[in-house]
């Protein structure tokens, strides 16, 4: 039998991703016993009794106990903010996870799950700031970049979300997720080349990558070349879900409605949870005045994601617009329910719901917290698709005394006000030109399996990014003054901006 520890804290950890805990515990502390002085892998154990119903307890015990002979070793406090986290305790996960960056900052791991706990305590700012720096020290690890992309569109800095993800796919060509977001900011910034850039090192040999290429094809106008890649993709993956999605997004942006619609309800035959068809048959309802039917496809997106801010403003809104108050102010509650911060256009229809309902002590009560930019689109809103009730009457006043004076001018001229005004940024814009493309449903695994934390170990620790070695390296810069970020790619000695 071997006496070297890294053998056993091996095995552990392929049996951790087979589900099978009790022999990884086994292998586990065979290693810690062997390893000495080496507290990697009693962290190790500690952030594998974490991971089960029940021992997070004995985890926190357990690490306490090391930490008072070694109170600076990294894998200790991340296996500390591990079992604090499972154990309802996010401030003393946040306290570890601050000590690890502190004297650690080159721990990717650590300024990774310290942005996930600085989101969930609502400090999205310097999330962001950790999000970005894990992501520039390993940026080929695709949970980095997508986390850092999600900070940053949420802080409307969408040119750098943007940025990090191209760099992003340039490293992980075969991630599905990170390689469409760089497709899809090109496209949205007319930049086709930059999009043919992120799919040029994609395996076409996956669906996903030959109806991408479909798409830019399409996009470009060169319709012919775009048939004969979708004609291929019929006879390799005629029932390939991402595949079915992209090649009815290119009928929509051809109007071709009725056959994209046939291609979307065979898709969901095959994937009835499948987030982009629901969203896309969506937009072809509203296009069709089938107002039910495109609702209950967003309600249907919402309950598989219950965080999609976007999914739930734009069904707020249609609740609001066809007048369905009460529906409209309930996934508003929900939404609050869960513990998440209401997105600002939310707050306009919070408001504008209660005075539906004839509920004016409610709706003013409410009124603070609509921000200052969004006043004016309230009484749009209001004026567009209110009942004209008493109570419509008296908070159409409050916000009249509540609007600046040249937005005043605009609210009191007697024109009559479109349909077509929408909230401001309430809405998405149908996928016509850069199709969301949405992963189809996840099979529950076995509740025994586990996927390794990022980087294959237990300890989330990858072996992408070394100090001693001297690759390029990518980041992300804050400047704390100004507030600017800038994306750095470091070659040698010379840094390009």
């Amino acid at each position: 039998m071997s006496q070297d520890p890294e053998f056993f804290y091996t095995q552990a950890e392929r049996l951790v991703s087979d589900g099978n805990f009790a022999a990884a515990e086994l292998m586990l502390r065979q290693a810690a016993e062997l390893g000495g002085t080496n507290r990697v892998y009693v962290a190790a154990l500690a952030a594998l009794l974490s991971l089960q119903e029940g021992r997070a307890d004995e985890s926190l015990s357990l690490v306490e106990e090391q930490l008072s002979l070694t109170p600076d070793e990294p894998a200790l406090l991340v296996a500390r903010a591990m079992a604090a986290k499972a154990t309802g305790k996010p401030e003393l996960a946040e306290e570890s996870l601050r000590q690890v960056v502190k004297t650690n900052p080159n721990h990717a791991y650590a300024h990774h799950s310290l942005g996930k706990v600085l989101v969930e305590a609502g400090k999205a700012k310097e999330a962001e700031t950790h999000a970005c720096k894990a992501f520039a020290l390993v940026p080929d690890q695709p949970d980095y970049a997508l986390a850092a992309i999600e900070l940053l569109e949420q802080a409307g800095k969408s040119d750098y979300a943007f940025e990090v993800a191209s760099i992003g796919a340039s490293f992980c060509p075969q991630d599905m997720e990170l390689v469409q977001k760089a497709v899809e900011g090109a496209l949205a910034r007319e930049e086709p080349d930059r999009a043919w850039d992120a799919l040029q090192e994609s395996n076409d040999e996956l669906p996903w990558v030959l109806g991408w290429k479909a798409t830019l094809l399409d996009h470009n106008g060169e319709t012919e070349k775009a048939d004969l890649l979708l004609e291929t993709g019929r006879e390799r993956f005629g029932d390939d879900p991402d595949f079915l999605f992209l090649e009815a997004a290119i009928f929509v942006r051809r109007q071709l409605n009725q056959e994209a619609l046939e291609m979307i309800e065979h898709l969901l035959m095959l994937c009835p949870t499948h987030r982009g068809a629901l969203r896309l048959r969506a937009d072809l309802s509203f296009g069709s005045q089938s107002t039910d039917e495109a609702l209950a496809d967003l309600q249907a997106m919402l309950e598989l994601d219950g965080s999609d801010a976007a999914v739930a403003v734009e069904l707020t809104s249609a609740f609001y617009r066809a007048r369905r108050y009460r529906e409209a102010l309930d996934v508003c509650l929900g939404w609050v329910e869960r513990g998440q911060v209401l997105p600002p256009q939310m707050t306009v229809y919070v408001v504008l719901s209660h005075a539906g309902l004839a509920e004016p002590e409610e709706a003013l009560e409410k009124l603070p917290n609509i921000p200052a930019d969004l006043l004016m689109a309230a009484v749009t809103e209001l004026a567009a698709y209110g009942c004209y009730n008493a109570a419509e009457q008296t908070l159409r006043d409050k916000l009249m005394e509540l609007l600046p004076p040249e937005e005043l001018q605009v609210a009191e001229e007697p024109e009559e006000v479109e349909e077509e005004e929408e909230v401001e940024d309430v809405e998405e814009e149908a996928p016509e030109e850069t199709p969301q493309l949405e992963e189809g449903p996840v099979e529950e695994a076995p509740k025994q399996k586990f996927e390794l934390p990022l980087g294959g170990t237990l300890l989330g620790e990858s072996p992408a990014y070394d100090e001693d070695e001297e690759d390029d390296e990518v980041w992300v810069e804050i400047d704390e003054e100004t507030g600017e970020e800038y994306v750095w790619v470091e070659e040698d000695e010379d840094e390009d901006e």
